[in-house]
């Protein structure tokens, strides 16, 4: 066990910074020595998603539904991660070695960063089946419960009055009587466990007081929320101050001015965010989610589109596809019925009349070996955010990496065995594989994230330019129809353009130029050649 754990940490961690560079190097185009140069560093290419490290369970779940939809491994991992973190969360906490123990919800956020019609909703409708199943079983239930609570609210009201009116003059023997006849009897809980639809954390509040307390923010369309009412500059400090308590555990509060303060205690969120790059780019860029912490608490993921690749081919085979299909549904089986059997779990309130108080949850303590790897993981992570290091770029993501990597440790533990009682050397193992993946890809997205707004902006209009016939543009048609649309003023329009001559891609034409019988004042030559 020690073995494998000291390979893993002294790979993985200790020579990060060195893996990194030679992966830049290995994906990095060579700048010609003559003609145009790049505007900025091309991405890296995104490393490949360990997808053993998700154990037996998991891992064939992922690599069925990467199958069934046709979609980037990483996806589907996302996607059964955030279920089985659903699953989980409710179930327990995983205790950091932290002084005497401190216990750390097993809720992990997941932004997986894709294209348009790369499946990502088909992804995470394959993923989310044991939930779903078990929500329409929850709302046939509740239908029964909420009549039989209807019936017994109403004899409880009577009882109620009734005692007002006989004893209405003896404040004691009314009290007394009150006390007696015990509290309104609660409604049954809602059946939602992961609401769609544009969400907010104003529904997601609402849920969990009259709801279940472990609840998943699955969002295949993450553009609109990111650009929902909740996120509105308006809305923003709060709701993404709740986010980042809701994956800390602590309580949650809500102050409104006509039903006063409420305070929810042991509330559980899950979330898996799907966006676009385009969007993924401003989210990343954002100064206000990383300045409260909210970004550092994702766990990235941008894999290569398989547009156009032998993944998105089916065969001809009708036996052949119908034999795939049985195999698929064999390997999320176990899926399926671990991750039902754990939302099954009753709910432990701890207290029957005020669900406010919270629930008990158990422990999961790391084994003496795990602690020992949690150890050598912190140590190394911490090396790593040095200056220079692999990890300095992104220091308040890689403060919470050991955490996460204990996080689905623990998740990892419960659904291979949802009795268990420990988180072992080899799963922390297998979970610190998956921090390493998720570590590089936030050096590499938020990097990317880093690049200049003006030089993105220039290297689209670049495209745009070398998408067009002819080789003379004037700044009137820049700015008029070129692209992106925030080139619409003449001032931004001269400042992309200035920036495409700096690099090569365009030289200015002293006198202007008459283009399609039109006299242009600014205008420039386009420089065709080099990087595509």
């Amino acid at each position: 066990m020690d073995n494998a754990a000291t390979a893993y940490t002294g790979r993985d961690f200790a020579d990060l910074d060195d893996a990194a560079t030679i992966a830049s190097i290995a994906n990095a185009r060579p700048i010609p020595t003559e003609g145009p140069m790049p505007l900025f560093r091309p991405l890296p290419a995104a490393p490949e998603y360990p997808v053993n490290a998700l154990g037996p369970v998991l891992a064939p779940a992922a690599k069925a539904i990467a199958g069934m939809a046709q979609c980037a491994i990483a996806c589907a991992a996302n996607s059964v991660l955030a279920v089985a973190s659903l699953a989980a969360q409710g179930r327990a906490n995983a205790v950091l070695p932290i002084g005497t123990g401190k216990a750390t919800p097993l809720s992990l956020y997941l932004l997986t960063v894709l294209e348009s019609g790369e499946r990502k909703s088909t992804a995470d409708s394959f993923a989310l089946k044991p939930v779903r199943d078990y929500e329409r079983e929850l709302a046939e239930a509740e239908a029964g419960e909420r009549q039989a609570w209807a019936v017994k609210m109403a004899a409880h009201d009577t009882a109620a009055k009734n005692l007002h009116s006989k004893l209405k003059a003896d404040r004691a023997a009314l009290e007394a009587a009150l006390h007696d006849l015990g509290p309104a009897p609660l409604p049954p809980l809602l059946s939602i466990l992961a609401p769609g639809g544009d969400q907010t954390f104003e529904g997601l509040f609402r849920i969990y007081q009259h709801g279940r307390p472990s609840l998943a923010m699955l969002c295949d369309d993450g553009a609109s929320f990111l650009g929902g009412h909740s996120l509105k500059a308006e809305n923003k400090s709060g709701t993404t101050a709740n986010l980042c308590k809701a994956w800390d555990g602590t309580r949650l509060e809500r102050i409104r001015s006509l039903d006063g303060v409420n305070v929810l205690h042991d509330r559980r969120l899950a979330a898996h965010i799907m966006i676009q790059p385009g969007v993924a780019g401003d989210f990343l860029g954002d100064a206000q989610y990383a300045d409260q912490g909210f970004l550092a608490r994702f766990l990235l993921s941008a894999p290569g589109s398989l547009a156009g690749t032998d993944a998105r081919l089916r065969s001809e085979d009708a036996a052949a596809e119908r034999a795939a299909a049985a195999r698929a549904a064999g390997d999320l089986a176990p899926y399926n019925a671990v991750v039902g059997r754990l939302l099954r779990s009753p709910i432990r309130w701890k207290n029957e009349h005020d669900r406010s108080a919270g629930i008990d949850l158990d422990e999961l303590p790391l084994s003496e070996d795990a602690r020992r790897l949690y150890v050598r993981l912190c140590n190394a992570t911490s090396g790593a955010m040095a200056t220079g290091k692999a990890l300095e770029s992104v220091r308040p993501f890689a403060n919470k990496l050991p955490e996460n990597a204990v996080r689905l440790a623990g998740i990892l533990t419960l659904i291979a065995d949802p009795e268990a009682i420990e988180i072992d050397a080899a799963t922390l193992a297998d979970a610190a594989t998956l921090a390493k993946y998720y570590a590089d890809e936030a050096v590499r997205l938020t990097d990317a994230a880093a690049t200049d707004p003006a030089m993105k902006r220039a290297d689209m209009l670049r495209r745009w330019l070398l998408s067009r016939p002819g080789d003379v543009i004037g700044l009137a048609t820049v700015y008029q129809l070129g692209q992106p649309k925030s080139l619409r003023t003449a001032k931004a329009a001269r400042e992309a353009m200035e920036a495409l001559v700096a690099h090569g891609w365009a030289s200015p034409i002293p006198d202007g130029a008459m283009i399609d019988g039109k006299r242009h004042r600014e205008a420039w030559r386009i420089v065709r050649g080099g990087q595509a």
